[in-house]
Protein backbone atom coordinates (compact mmCIF):
# COMPACT_ATOMS: atom_id res chain seq x y z
CA UNK A 1 0.00 0.00 0.00
CA UNK A 2 1.29 3.43 -0.94
CA UNK A 3 0.09 6.93 -0.12
CA UNK A 4 1.40 8.52 -3.30
CA UNK A 5 -1.09 10.15 -5.64
CA UNK A 6 -2.17 7.92 -8.52
CA UNK A 7 -4.33 10.26 -10.65
CA UNK A 8 -4.52 13.96 -11.41
CA UNK A 9 -7.06 16.07 -13.27
CA UNK A 10 -6.27 18.69 -15.89
CA UNK A 11 -9.05 21.11 -16.68
CA UNK A 12 -10.23 24.47 -17.92
CA UNK A 13 -12.16 26.67 -15.49
CA UNK A 14 -14.23 28.78 -17.89
CA UNK A 15 -15.63 25.99 -20.06
CA UNK A 16 -15.63 23.30 -17.35
CA UNK A 17 -13.91 20.60 -19.42
CA UNK A 18 -11.40 18.27 -17.75
CA UNK A 19 -9.60 14.97 -18.18
CA UNK A 20 -8.24 12.47 -15.64
CA UNK A 21 -4.65 11.28 -16.04
CA UNK A 22 -2.56 8.53 -14.49
CA UNK A 23 0.71 9.69 -12.96
CA UNK A 24 3.59 7.70 -14.48
CA UNK A 25 5.69 6.95 -11.41
CA UNK A 26 7.17 4.03 -13.36
CA UNK A 27 8.92 6.30 -15.86
CA UNK A 28 9.12 9.77 -14.24
CA UNK A 29 9.24 9.31 -10.46
CA UNK A 30 10.96 12.59 -9.61
CA UNK A 31 8.70 14.67 -11.86
CA UNK A 32 5.61 12.96 -10.40
CA UNK A 33 6.84 13.65 -6.87
CA UNK A 34 7.51 17.36 -7.52
CA UNK A 35 4.22 17.96 -9.32
CA UNK A 36 2.16 15.96 -6.79
CA UNK A 37 3.62 17.95 -3.90
CA UNK A 38 2.74 21.25 -5.63
CA UNK A 39 -0.94 20.48 -6.36
CA UNK A 40 -3.30 22.16 -6.85
CA UNK A 41 -1.95 24.68 -9.35
CA UNK A 42 -3.88 27.03 -11.62
CA UNK A 43 -2.77 29.73 -14.02
CA UNK A 44 -3.71 31.49 -17.25
CA UNK A 45 -3.93 28.96 -20.06
CA UNK A 46 -2.07 29.21 -23.35
CA UNK A 47 -2.37 27.32 -26.64
CA UNK A 48 0.77 26.27 -28.50
CA UNK A 49 2.16 28.10 -31.52
CA UNK A 50 4.79 25.62 -32.61
CA UNK A 51 4.05 22.21 -31.08
CA UNK A 52 0.52 22.05 -32.50
CA UNK A 53 -2.21 20.42 -30.32
CA UNK A 54 -1.06 21.62 -26.91
CA UNK A 55 -2.52 23.66 -24.06
CA UNK A 56 -0.24 24.74 -21.23
CA UNK A 57 0.40 26.89 -18.18
CA UNK A 58 3.58 28.77 -17.30
CA UNK A 59 4.80 28.33 -13.73
CA UNK A 60 7.79 29.65 -11.73
CA UNK A 61 10.02 26.72 -10.83
CA UNK A 62 11.24 27.69 -7.37
CA UNK A 63 7.94 29.10 -6.08
CA UNK A 64 5.84 26.12 -7.26
CA UNK A 65 8.14 23.08 -7.44
CA UNK A 66 11.23 24.08 -5.46
CA UNK A 67 13.50 22.68 -8.16
CA UNK A 68 13.42 21.10 -11.60
CA UNK A 69 13.22 17.32 -11.86
CA UNK A 70 15.97 15.54 -13.80
CA UNK A 71 15.29 14.60 -17.42
CA UNK A 72 12.95 11.56 -17.30
CA UNK A 73 10.97 9.77 -20.02
CA UNK A 74 11.62 12.63 -22.41
CA UNK A 75 10.20 12.81 -25.91
CA UNK A 76 9.99 15.09 -28.94
CA UNK A 77 6.70 13.82 -30.41
CA UNK A 78 4.07 13.67 -27.63
CA UNK A 79 0.99 11.51 -28.09
CA UNK A 80 -2.60 12.54 -27.37
CA UNK A 81 -3.19 12.41 -23.62
CA UNK A 82 0.43 13.10 -22.58
CA UNK A 83 1.08 15.64 -19.82
CA UNK A 84 4.62 17.03 -19.87
CA UNK A 85 7.02 19.20 -17.86
CA UNK A 86 9.16 21.47 -20.08
CA UNK A 87 12.47 23.13 -19.32
CA UNK A 88 12.38 26.49 -21.15
CA UNK A 89 15.49 27.75 -22.92
CA UNK A 90 16.23 31.45 -22.32
CA UNK A 91 14.63 33.80 -24.83
CA UNK A 92 11.84 31.48 -25.97
CA UNK A 93 9.01 33.33 -24.24
CA UNK A 94 8.01 36.91 -25.13
CA UNK A 95 9.49 39.58 -22.81
CA UNK A 96 6.03 40.70 -21.66
CA UNK A 97 5.47 37.13 -20.38
CA UNK A 98 8.94 36.37 -19.06
CA UNK A 99 12.08 38.48 -19.27
CA UNK A 100 15.12 36.28 -20.01
CA UNK A 101 17.26 38.63 -17.86
CA UNK A 102 15.10 37.78 -14.84
CA UNK A 103 16.75 35.01 -12.77
CA UNK A 104 13.30 33.57 -11.96
CA UNK A 105 12.98 30.34 -13.97
CA UNK A 106 9.72 29.52 -15.75
CA UNK A 107 8.58 26.08 -16.95
CA UNK A 108 5.50 24.99 -18.74
CA UNK A 109 3.26 22.08 -17.92
CA UNK A 110 1.57 21.04 -21.15
CA UNK A 111 -1.23 18.71 -22.12
CA UNK A 112 -1.32 17.32 -25.67
CA UNK A 113 -4.81 16.65 -26.98
CA UNK A 114 -4.30 15.27 -30.50
CA UNK A 115 -1.72 13.69 -32.80
CA UNK A 116 0.87 15.49 -34.91
CA UNK A 117 2.89 17.25 -32.20
CA UNK A 118 6.52 18.18 -32.75
CA UNK A 119 8.69 19.77 -30.07
CA UNK A 120 11.25 21.18 -32.46
CA UNK A 121 10.70 24.95 -32.23
CA UNK A 122 12.48 28.16 -33.16
CA UNK A 123 15.21 27.48 -30.57
CA UNK A 124 15.73 23.90 -31.76
CA UNK A 125 14.70 20.69 -30.00
CA UNK A 126 12.89 21.14 -26.69
CA UNK A 127 12.12 17.72 -25.19
CA UNK A 128 10.13 17.51 -21.99
CA UNK A 129 9.32 14.91 -19.34
CA UNK A 130 6.10 12.95 -19.82
CA UNK A 131 4.80 12.44 -16.29
CA UNK A 132 1.11 11.56 -16.75
CA UNK A 133 -1.08 10.00 -19.44
CA UNK A 134 -4.83 10.05 -20.03
CA UNK A 135 -6.60 7.13 -18.38
CA UNK A 136 -9.75 7.01 -20.58
CA UNK A 137 -9.98 7.30 -24.34
CA UNK A 138 -13.54 8.66 -24.09
CA UNK A 139 -12.56 11.37 -21.57
CA UNK A 140 -9.52 12.24 -23.66
CA UNK A 141 -11.66 12.64 -26.79
CA UNK A 142 -14.20 14.86 -24.97
CA UNK A 143 -11.42 17.04 -23.58
CA UNK A 144 -9.78 17.21 -27.03
CA UNK A 145 -13.03 18.67 -28.41
CA UNK A 146 -12.95 21.37 -25.73
CA UNK A 147 -9.27 22.07 -26.48
CA UNK A 148 -10.04 22.40 -30.18
CA UNK A 149 -12.76 24.95 -29.36
CA UNK A 150 -10.15 26.96 -27.46
CA UNK A 151 -7.84 26.79 -30.47
CA UNK A 152 -10.63 28.00 -32.78
CA UNK A 153 -12.13 30.66 -30.50
CA UNK A 154 -9.13 31.79 -28.44
CA UNK A 155 -7.86 31.17 -24.94
CA UNK A 156 -8.28 34.68 -23.51
CA UNK A 157 -9.46 34.55 -19.89
CA UNK A 158 -9.31 30.74 -19.77
CA UNK A 159 -7.51 29.20 -16.80
CA UNK A 160 -5.96 25.76 -16.74
CA UNK A 161 -5.65 23.79 -13.52
CA UNK A 162 -4.03 20.62 -12.24
CA UNK A 163 -5.40 18.95 -9.12
CA UNK A 164 -5.52 15.59 -7.38
CA UNK A 165 -8.20 13.29 -8.80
Amino acid sequence: MTDRLEFIRVGMRRNGASVKLKLRWDNSPRTCALVSAALPVEEDMWHAKYANHEIYILLPVVEIFGEDPPPEWQCMYPAPGDLMYFFHPPGLLPKNIYDPDNPRRIVDVAYFYDRGNNLYGPSGPNPGNIFATASSIEDMERFASACLEVWKNGFASERMYLEAA
